[in-house]
């Protein structure tokens, strides 16, 4: 699911130069998925109930990889490639937590360790090699070459699918007695503090994704260097991908890791506002960053399952929650980019994320006061 995403950054400066692309844009290639998340997230729930919850995943994976496959050939194929990711992940966003819910009740800690620590180490590859790749083979092949994850994972998919009709497994009998929630997500307030808390920490990693390198290359650094960076930053967060669902799992508490994820945002955010060249600096703050994103991420994902009692009621909230939150996590990258153009330096934007992880602790504390959603 970030593979498409996270392999963009690095290649900012060459996907500039050959569309011609002025600087504020550059960071709309990350804004315009965040804009999909938002719009396409409150669907997905009755997308399911219409066509079912594994057909659907089928059609938005063969649409990642349209979508990864056309976007390097224009301007307008790089909207629309664009587009299409953003659509076809927003799905996905949406029916990770559910899938999860529905297959595996008894094990939610640890399959949301399996998913996220897997999207983890795919996106911290793509971050990595991107740059370093491209030198070798040109950043459209780059990208193009990404297309293959989606079509081998619709392959695992299909001959799974394949193996359950023969020995369903026997989750899907009690899931699928389930009933249906008959409250509103929508007048939930403890749906309104997970949308929050899920909107500002994608808010965090996404301006931090999209502008890390752009900051360690103000610094002195060269394009490849602040690519292996960013695929630092993505490789650590693989043990907060395994240990926060595992722990949040087997807690009826999450007080302690939320003050945890402060510290970790702040200490990285502090070591990024260092101006310097020093390697050791900057390896510490993608280290923090690394670990604060992914805890965040992997926090409101197994919220979603924690808060809810049935598979119907988790799509809900995680489709109101990404939805809403999404869009506010859209501002972060552009609100970053102007913030730089006009005060020339890094320092306030990161200022600025420091006071949202401030508000983002907040919601997170507030969310783990009450025990359910509905």
């Amino acid at each position: 699911m970030r593979t498409a995403l996270t392999a963009v950054p690095p290649l900012l400066s060459n996907i500039s130069t050959t569309f011609n692309l002025p600087d504020w844009f550059l960071g709309s290639l990350t804004t315009i998925p965040l804009l999909c998340f938002a719009i396409v997230s409150p669907f997905v729930s009755r997308l399911v109930h219409r066509f079912g919850m594994l057909p659907l995943i089928a059609a938005a994976l063969v649409v990642l990889g349209i979508g990864s496959f056309l976007r390097i050939y224009s301007f307008t194929a790089l909207l629309l490639g664009t587009l299409l990711i953003g659509c076809s992940i927003a799905i996905l966003n949406v029916l990770s937590p559910a899938v999860v819910a529905k297959y595996f009740p008894r094990k939610i800690g640890l399959m949301t360790s399996a998913y996220t620590l897997s999207m983890t180490i795919f996106s911290a590859l793509a971050a990595g090699m991107s740059a370093p790749v491209s030198s070798v083979i040109k950043w459209q092949s780059t990208l193009q070459w990404l297309t293959i994850f989606p079509i081998l994972t619709l392959i695992v998919m299909l001959i799974n699918r394949q193996v359950q009709r023969h020995n369903p497994p026997k989750q899907l009998k009690r899931s699928s007695s389930t009933t249906h929630h008959t409250k509103s997500v929508w007048r939930q307030p403890l749906a309104w503090a997970m949308t929050i808390f899920m909107g500002l920490q994608s808010l965090l990693f996404y301006t931090i994704l999209t502008w890390v390198p752009s900051i360690f290359i103000a610094h002195g650094m060269s394009q490849n260097t602040a690519s292996l960076l960013l695929g630092l930053l993505q490789l650590s967060s693989l043990p907060m991908a395994y240990l926060i669902p595992n722990l949040a799992g087997r807690r009826e508490k999450q007080a302690p890791l939320m003050w945890m994820i402060f510290g970790l945002f702040v200490l990285g955010l502090g070591c990024l506002m260092i101006q310097s060249t020093s390697l050791i600096i900057a390896i510490v703050a993608c280290v923090l960053l690394g670990f604060a994103t992914n805890a965040a991420f992997s926090m409101a994902m197994i919220l979603f399952s924690l808060k809810t009692s049935n598979p119907y009621e988790t799509s809900a909230v995680s489709g109101m929650a990404q939805s809403i939150g999404y869009l506010a996590a859209s501002v972060g990258p552009m609100m970053a980019g102007f913030l730089h153009s006009q005060f020339n330096s890094w320092t306030v934007a990161l200022a600025v994320l420091i006071v949202i992880v401030v508000i983002m602790t907040g919601f997170g504390l507030a969310v783990d006061r009450r025990k359910s959603v509905f």
